[in-house]
């Protein structure tokens, strides 16, 4: 059975009902848990051994500061076809471009902030997994299942923002019918809503989040 790497990146760790109702979406595919646990990857490993293959592109920098603003979900998942299974669910990377009964068509912020990150291909997941395996402490006979069922429910009835509204922000700032400083003040107001991590990690992702929408 193939076997697959899956992270809740930083906005769906704090939008907390929309990261819980995603993993809840992965696993009412019926794809089987091998591992799941939130932890904090050092920066280096996410930007010299997760993303070394983008060095040097235009979004490179952004992606890695991204992903390290704060802990991640991840989880390790198995099944037959479990990679195009999940990768399906997801829906396109740019979330305006997919499905809206997707993961990413209904929870996605804007372009490339889309929630959950996912091996794209057999290969990748085979390389991922045994990335990430050198990192994790695996162990025998823990119900993972059970762990991520925990996670859910603590966080799937949390306040939601409707995405919608983050991508009005995203428009209206590619537009410039609003400044900069102006999204990230309303992004901000608008995940405090949505969450009960701490201020200081909140304050991190508005930068980040419209820095990606301009990187176009």
């Amino acid at each position: 059975m193939e076997e697959m790497l899956i992270l809740l990146k930083p906005d769906g760790m704090v939008r907390r009902y929309s990261g819980a109702r995603a993993l809840k979406s992965i696993l009412e595919l019926g794809v089987n848990i091998n591992f799941f646990e939130v932890l904090k990857p050092k920066r280096e490993f996410l930007a010299d051994r997760h993303y070394a293959e983008h060095k040097g592109k235009f979004f490179y920098d952004n992606l890695v500061n991204f992903m390290s603003a704060t802990e991640l979900a991840v989880v390790i998942a198995s099944g037959d076809n479990v990679v195009e299974k999940v990768r399906t669910l997801l829906g396109k990377t740019m979330c305006e471009k997919a499905d809206p009964l997707s993961i990413r068509g209904r929870y996605g912020t804007t372009k490339g902030v889309n929630l959950v990150h996912a091996s794209d291909s057999n290969e990748t997941a085979e390389r991922e997994v045994k990335l990430w395996m050198e990192i994790i402490n695996l162990e025998e006979g823990k119900d993972y299942k059970k762990e991520m069922l925990a996670y859910i429910k603590t966080y799937e009835n949390f306040p939601m923002i409707d995405s919608v509204r983050y991508r009005e922000i995203s428009r209206d700032l590619s537009d410039k019918r609003i400044s900069k400083e102006e999204a990230e003040k309303t992004i901000n107001e608008l995940l405090t809503k949505e969450t009960d991590f701490e201020e200081e990690i909140v304050n991190k992702l508005p930068a980040l989040i419209t820095e990606n929408i301009l990187l176009g």
